[in-house]
């Protein structure tokens, strides 16, 4: 067998590593494209290429200049100023990471990501509008995952605070009395002059608490924003139907509606699964069973 390619090698492990891992790598390659343009740049006295593509790729303190680079909204949440805002903001999400993902899911986490992140920047923006503080100062750029991250932070934190976390490997602590303090540090840091983004920190909390208010609820936004995190865009270029059979027939159904009874299979297989971890297979009703079992044979139509 063929030795494995070093670019095949890294794509197999990233999507190996799951969500998190996913987005540290992304994280970690956009600051090393940062770090190889500064280098470039240097070389060949174009000091100013790495400040170019930072300022392209961070979202604006002054919320007008988004009209100008309206993507900066979800890069600016995988830039980051250096190393060490980098490396603490990552090992964050790793740990803060592993715990939402066994309450919600990686489908979950990448929307919270996102939308936190975003939810913590236009608060930052609409701070220093309207807030007289803040007024007397110009809106930096913002840059860094720390608004996505007081998000993941903030939802686990609000939906388990009970839960024991073993803190530096020695103490069991309830998960709480870890993420309230870094939430009280924030709010009374938030007119320190350090060029922290404190606000998008908030912001982003405020954003994961909300997240889990009627989380069971079908209504609840966080499901509508998994359906658009998790869309298949490339179905709206795609002309062909997909065939649906019902009673007297066979009709076609189109790409957003195959998509939309994908996603709700998904989820009922999903919330079935969960049920059998909670009360094993027997507790599951006759339709479900027979819901399961049809999943199945579509799944594996060998088997």
């Amino acid at each position: 067998m063929a030795q494995e390619s070093i670019p095949a090698y890294i794509r197999t492990r990233i999507r190996r590593a799951g969500i998190i891992g996913q987005l540290i790598a992304v994280n970690v390659l956009v600051f090393m494209t940062v770090g190889v343009l500064n280098v470039l740049g240097i070389l060949f006295l174009s000091n100013n290429l790495a400040a170019k593509f930072t300022v392209w790729l961070s979202a604006p303190g002054d919320p007008v200049d988004l009209l100008y680079r309206p993507w900066s909204i979800i890069t600016q949440l995988f830039m980051h100023a250096n190393f060490i805002h980098l490396l603490f903001n990552m090992i964050g999400l790793y740990f803060v990471g592993r715990l939402f993902v066994q309450f919600f899911g990686e489908k979950r986490l990448l929307s919270t990501y996102l939308a936190g992140g975003i939810f913590g920047y236009l608060l930052h923006v609409i701070g220093y509008q309207f807030i007289p503080y803040f007024q007397l100062n110009t809106a930096a750029n913002v840059v860094g995952a720390s608004g996505s991250i007081f998000a993941i932070f903030a939802a686990v934190g609000f939906y388990k605070p009970g839960l024991k976390v073993r803190l530096f490997g020695l103490l069991e602590v309830p998960l709480i009395f870890i993420f309230l303090p870094y939430l009280l540090y924030e709010f009374f840091s938030i007119t320190r002059v350090d060029n922290v983004a404190r606000l998008a920190h908030l912001g982003g909390a405020i954003f994961g608490g909300l997240s889990i208010i009627n989380l069971h609820s079908p209504k609840q936004f966080m499901n509508r924003i998994d359906r658009i995190v998790s869309f298949d865009f490339k179905s709206l270029f795609r002309r062909k139907k997909k065939l649906k059979v019902q009673k007297g027939g066979a009709s076609y159904m189109t790409d957003h509606e195959y998509n939309q009874q994908k996603y709700d299979d998904e989820e009922r297989t999903n919330a079935i699964l969960d049920k059998i971890s909670k009360k094993g297979y027997e507790g599951l009703s006759k339709k479900e069973k027979e819901f399961l079992f049809k999943q199945s044979k579509k799944n594996n139509p060998d088997a």
